[in-house]
């Protein structure tokens, strides 16, 4: 998997997710209002991210109705590892760093996923990263409910 940068203004920073050649997963960011609007499989959702904490910063989500579903956490002060909370679920991620960023999201000692980032540039920070990461959560963590209800 892949996340590409599309769009980088002000206003609206746009992504995309991609797994080889078919893109899943759509992402506009509005930074002013803290939304996202995402759309996956003919599914449009929106969400509200924002900041809270003061010695130990987290990124929260929200759903549409102001209900937290999901935070992200650094573990020991360090922006390239931390937890991932998705209702009420537990997940680690990891960002090695370097030229061409690849984070990994697991779930206890399995490896979910992988997926390559956007590289830091002068549009897209550290803090892009934590929205994504908690996005790909996401749509793991609703992928693999649905899958399940499928097969059951």
């Amino acid at each position: 998997m892949k996340w590409l940068s599309i769009t980088n203004r002000v206003q609206e920073k746009i992504y995309e997710l991609w797994n080889s050649k078919e893109k899943i997963l759509a992402l506009a960011y509005h930074p002013a209002s803290g939304t996202l609007r995402l759309s996956a499989d003919n599914e449009k959702r929106v969400f509200l991210i924002g900041r809270e904490g003061f010695l130990r910063r987290r990124t929260v989500l929200r759903n549409e109705y102001g209900i937290r579903v999901g935070q992200l956490t650094y573990d020991n002060n360090q922006e390239n590892q931390g937890m991932i909370n998705l209702y009420e679920k537990d997940f680690t991620y990891q960002l090695p760093g370097g030229r061409d960023p690849k984070a990994s999201l697991y779930r206890g000692t399995e490896r979910l996923v992988a997926a390559e980032l956007p590289a830091i540039s002068e549009e897209i920070d550290s803090d892009n990263y934590d929205l994504l990461m908690l996005i790909l959560c996401w749509y793991v963590a609703t992928t693999v409910k649905k899958h399940v209800v499928e097969y059951a």
